[in-house]
């Protein structure tokens, strides 16, 4: 017995050693490898037009907004190549869009129109707190529905917040000119 005792205690703690390192290891790949959120924030939305328009390509449109995002890599991980995906209501149109990066403006090309109401980027080395902002004018909204996913990518998830601050409304009155030339 004293002999098993001794050989336990000299090989204790690489016993010890062995299973506190793995267990350490299997941590860490537990926390750094999780599924990570991505945020993409809805930044600003505003009325363009409400009233039916006409547009340079003879097309009606029954109203225009503009929509305005910024995604910001939240993960702990560089991501080299993945597709955004911005929808919009069915029945609506996407009649502009623009974006700006770190590199320039309209650098992000899109990869096509799935529908007139649908857009995908490909957004290629997207490195830790790197931000891109997608500007939209979308006509026919109806319903104000709106649907921002990710595709072609492994290890993280986008999540949408609206950070659309409160509008204070400016009233206008008509006045005489005289009353505009007294300030």
């Amino acid at each position: 017995m004293a002999s098993f005792i001794e050989f336990l205690g000299s090989f204790y703690p690489y016993l010890l050693g062995g299973i506190g390192g793995a267990t350490l290891t299997l941590i860490t790949n537990k926390v750094s490898n999780k599924l990570q959120k991505m945020v993409c924030y809805y930044v600003d939305d505003e009325v363009i037009s409400r009233i039916p328009v006409l547009s340079d390509k003879g097309e009606q449109h029954q109203n225009i907004y503009y929509k305005e995002f910024k995604i910001i890599n939240t993960t702990n991980k560089d991501i080299s190549k993945f597709k955004i995906i911005f929808e919009f209501d069915a029945d609506s149109k996407i009649v502009k869009h623009s974006t700006f990066l770190k590199s320039g403006k309209d650098v992000l090309r899109p990869r096509g129109f799935k529908g007139a109401n649908e857009i995908i980027y490909e957004i290629r080395n997207f490195n830790r707190s790197d931000y891109a902002k997608f500007y939209f004018d979308v006509a026919n909204i109806s319903n104000g529905h709106f649907n921002v996913t990710e595709a072609d990518c492994l290890g993280f998830k986008i999540s949408t917040k609206d950070k659309r601050k409160a509008k204070k409304t400016q009233n206008s009155k008509i006045v005489t000119k005289e009353e505009l030339s007294k300030r």
